[in-house]
């Protein structure tokens, strides 16, 4: 799997121990920053791993910042993409589960390295249920997506 990770300043020393985690279960990682501790903008690291998913060049999304919250915001921006913020086991399980999130978003300052490798790896083995209700929440998201949102070239 190809999965695109992307992070904040907040996000950044966390990177190691989540790149390790996925090239030991055989994913290729797409870095798409940032590359520092030094305090950034967030929507510079989560615009382009939702552009790299959006565009059908990466499975999957990470993104982390000290809430999870703007990432999610600026990675829903692009077509096609659902990002969730996820801050549990239980959510995690039910971004993929319920809504076939193509992005996981975690919020550093509320868990551990520990925490967030524990969540990605649930959201990563967990399958969209396809369940009916679940696909036609899910086409409901894709026509609003379609008729009120401009696409981002």
């Amino acid at each position: 799997m190809i999965i695109a990770f992307g992070c904040d300043h907040a996000g950044y020393t966390y990177k190691d121990n989540i790149f390790g985690f996925l090239h030991s279960c055989g994913h290729k990682v797409i870095d798409c920053g940032c590359f520092s501790d030094e305090s950034c903008d967030y929507p510079d690291f989560a615009k382009p791993v939702a552009r790299y998913i959006s565009r059908k060049m990466s499975d999957y999304g990470i993104l982390l910042c000290s809430t999870g919250i703007g990432m999610s915001i600026v990675a829903n921006k692009f077509s096609g993409i659902r990002a969730s913020l996820c801050y549990s086991e239980n959510s995690a399980r039910l971004a993929k589960e319920h809504n076939d999130a193509n992005i996981i978003c975690l919020p550093v300052k509320n868990c551990s390295a520990d925490d967030m490798i524990h969540w990605i790896k649930i959201w990563l083995e967990t399958e969209f249920t396809g369940n009916v209700r679940h696909q036609r929440r899910i086409k409901k998201i894709t026509y609003i997506e379609n008729k009120y949102c401009r696409r981002v070239k």
